[in-house]
């Protein structure tokens, strides 16, 4: 009697541990594509406003400088087109490095619309920004705030890398942390031109 109690209670272990192992396994099989496509999909039955800080701000006085393709000033870039995606990028910060390919891609794929990409520069050193740049060679324009402690506590931005998604008057209409590729930028991007 002991013995069929002992083999069914390590039957019903054998299964349990099974089950878990069978749903750990299908968590770590789970796609990168599968993760990004929840991600938008999230973004599309969102509420019409996010909950960062800085949603509903505007960016439009905000004093910047410029560090490379800066010929024109931010308030200006804004100004100038539908959408403007301001992402804010460091050269340690690994995700950062993974994006940019995808930023400067949709900027080379965009430049004939009324959407710009900007990146701003935060918590890092010169020359460890410019040798980022230079190593993704970076096409869009890129700025530096002239107050960065400032700025940074004024719109919260706690962790890289963060991109806002801003409005022709430079509202910030969405913000998305961390790393974004080209179909996500995009999907943020009409989310912003329907609702302006």
């Amino acid at each position: 009697m002991m013995k069929k109690k002992n083999i069914f209670i390590v039957l019903v272990l054998t299964m349990f541990f099974l089950i878990v192992g069978a749903g750990i396994v299908a968590v770590v099989n789970m796609s990168e594509e599968g993760l990004r496509e929840q991600s938008i999909q999230t973004l599309q039955k969102s509420e019409g406003r996010d909950n960062h800080h800085a949603v509903g701000m505007n960016m439009m006085e905000e004093q910047v400088e410029g560090v490379i393709n800066d010929s024109e000033s931010l308030q200006s870039i804004i100004q100038s087109n539908e959408v403007t995606v301001i992402n804010f990028f460091a050269s340690w910060c690994d995700p950062c490095r993974k994006e940019t390919p995808e930023l400067n891609g949709f900027y080379q794929a965009h430049q004939d619309e009324s959407i710009e990409i900007v990146g701003i520069n935060i918590d890092d050193k010169a020359a460890n920004r410019d040798a980022f740049l230079e190593e993704f060679d970076v096409q869009y324009p890129v700025y530096a705030f002239s107050d960065e402690s400032a700025s940074i506590d004024t719109y919260k931005i706690n962790l890289m890398p963060t991109t806002f998604f801003v409005d022709q008057n430079g509202e910030v209409i969405r913000a998305y942390i961390g790393e974004v590729e080209q179909r996500l930028i995009s999907n943020y991007i009409n989310y912003v031109k329907e609702a302006s």
